[in-house]
């Protein structure tokens, strides 16, 4: 099944598991799947909240988004 992570710009971290608060560790992160994860950064109205493919992350070594979608390039702080 495909599932998904969810990345939080706002908190720089990733959503726990059961939307249940955020984690530092690609493999502590919650897993949800398309409807679940689609729900959650459609009700993120400044996109804040980011969904993608649990394969796409591990192929970039489980690390997070680089980009933005709005604000481009993603720095660290």
């Amino acid at each position: 099944m495909t599932m998904y992570v969810i990345w939080s710009y706002e908190h720089r971290m990733w959503w726990g598991p059961n939307h249940a608060g955020y984690v530092d560790d690609l493999a502590d992160a919650g897993r949800y799947t398309a409807p679940e994860a689609g729900r959650i950064v459609t009700n993120s109205v400044l996109l804040e909240e980011l969904a993608v493919l649990e394969q796409v992350v591990l192929r970039f070594g489980g690390k997070p988004p680089a980009f933005h979608p709005y604000h481009g390039p993603v720095t660290g702080g």
